[in-house]
């Protein structure tokens, strides 16, 4: 092999030099490119959540220009992990993250904001990153355009705090059936009322619906997935990642009694879960309530648990988190509906006492849990106001106080945030007829 190598240099200095090029250079004229005609920079990995146009708008690149390039027939058909070809110069611009970075830090040198940037990166502001780790900057800090197809308004927030529950809300301009799924769960959005006719004359309806998150969701970046089937056939989606923003949520000692020490036990809280979920999980009530939630109490009272405190069960007996918010009221105290509704449950069950549970629609449910008696039967339509039974101290509970609880489609959230927040945000929106039948045939 060495004597091959230097006959080869012998030839090139003896007189061949340009005859040698010229080889060189045919043989470059011929070789296909198309592999070096993309850069590192110009590909783009298919991460969760993503679609092929929710690629294309967030890269602003023409969805079908993108399908062409890594010759996509079906739009719809790419997968996690898949590597696809940008147009030179379309994707976004990145930065390496130097030792000791987060995204905050990193945000605070390129002049961005840090959630946005940690949004678009699937990862949180104070995440800490590995050294030499790309980091993809938005363009003009701006995030990808919203609507899509008849959906022309989208709200979604970019952060939900654990253990609260965020609104969507979107604008559509003709009936369709709107879908939305919050990590593979389906959510209850519907529509809600009328807002006006757009600058075509064409009826602009407004979906709405909740976003919950539990106490013990962990914080990262989730996706949001919309769908309605186009007037094509063609299903059409749309992912939107949102922020889990983590909490911290206190710990709390309790001593139960021994007559009561039973009722810790996993076996016994479970069964009670199972039975109330069907309840729960029921979507097709129509909306009974517009304002916001009124105290379920007449007079105020102080609160003793607030919600989603880590409870610590006769010295580790039981762990569990606290799903409602308890106020320290005087035994045989009015319990009152905070809202419009329709009693779903009105009886004793073993861990939660004699309980009360009102349904308010769309998935909604609030619950009154160790009362000392209920005043309400199941199928009743009551009123915000209206008394619903007494504070007591039965089931699982080491004296009188009231429980109140909040579950958006089976899941427990902070009620206490419902008490500023009316159903529309914009209440001088025209509520519709159709709107209202349309949401009683759901």
């Amino acid at each position: 092999m060495d004597n091959c190598i230097s006959l080869q240099r012998k030839s090139v200095s003896s007189g061949l030099l340009p005859a040698y090029l010229l080889v060189l250079a045919l043989l470059a004229l011929l070789q296909p490119n198309p592999a070096a005609a993309q850069s590192p920079n110009d590909t783009y990995v298919v991460k969760q959540g993503d679609t092929l146009a929710s690629i294309a708008a967030d890269l602003e690149i023409p969805l079908q220009v993108l399908a062409d390039i890594n010759q996509i027939a079906d739009v719809n058909s790419i997968h996690v992990g898949q590597i696809l070809l940008l147009p030179r110069g379309a994707a976004r611009r990145s930065v390496i993250a130097r030792p000791g970075d987060t995204i905050q830090t990193i945000a605070e040198r390129e002049g961005l904001s840090a959630l946005p940037l940690a949004i678009f990166n699937g990862t949180t502001p104070t995440a800490r990153l590995f050294p030499g780790q790309p980091i993809r900057l938005l363009q003009n800090n701006a995030p990808p355009p919203t609507p899509f197809g008849s959906v022309k308004v989208v709200s979604i927030p970019s952060a939900i705090v654990q253990g609260q529950a965020g609104w969507l809300e979107a604008e559509v301009d003709r009936p369709l059936s709107l879908e939305a799924t919050w990590n593979g769960a389906r959510l209850g959005i519907r529509p809600l009322a009328v807002k006006g006719k757009d600058e075509k004359g064409k009826d602009v309806t407004i979906w709405g619906g909740y976003i919950p998150i539990g106490a013990s969701v962990e914080p990262g970046v989730y996706s949001l997935r919309l769908s309605y089937l186009a007037a094509n056939g063609v299903t059409v989606t749309r992912s939107f990642p949102v922020f889990v923003q983590g909490r911290v949520f206190p710990v709390q000692e309790i001593r139960l009694p021994p007559h009561k020490s039973a009722l810790v036990e996993q076996e016994v809280s479970q069964t009670e879960l199972d039975y109330l979920a069907p309840i729960w999980s029921h979507t097709a009530t129509p909306i009974q309530w517009r304002k916001p939630f009124t105290l379920p109490l007449q007079t105020a009272a102080p609160t003793t648990s607030p919600y989603g405190v880590h409870r610590n069960y006769n010295s580790g007996q039981y762990y569990s988190f606290h799903t409602g918010q308890d106020f320290a009221a005087p035994g045989g105290s009015p319990v009152l509906a905070p809202a419009d509704g329709i009693v779903a449950l009105a009886e004793p069950l073993t861990v939660r006492g004699i309980s009360v549970i009102l349904d308010h629609g769309a998935g909604l449910f609030t619950g009154y849990w160790h009362l000392q008696e209920a005043l309400v039967v199941p199928g009743e339509m009551v009123q915000a106001g209206d008394p619903l039974g007494l504070v007591g101290t039965t089931g699982r509970s080491t004296g009188e106080h009231l429980h109140w609880e909040l579950r958006v489609y089976g899941v427990a959230v902070d009620p206490m945030p419902f008490l500023e927040r009316p159903l529309l945000a914009n209440q001088s929106i025209v509520e519709s007829e159709a709107v209202e039948e349309a949401d009683k045939g759901q």
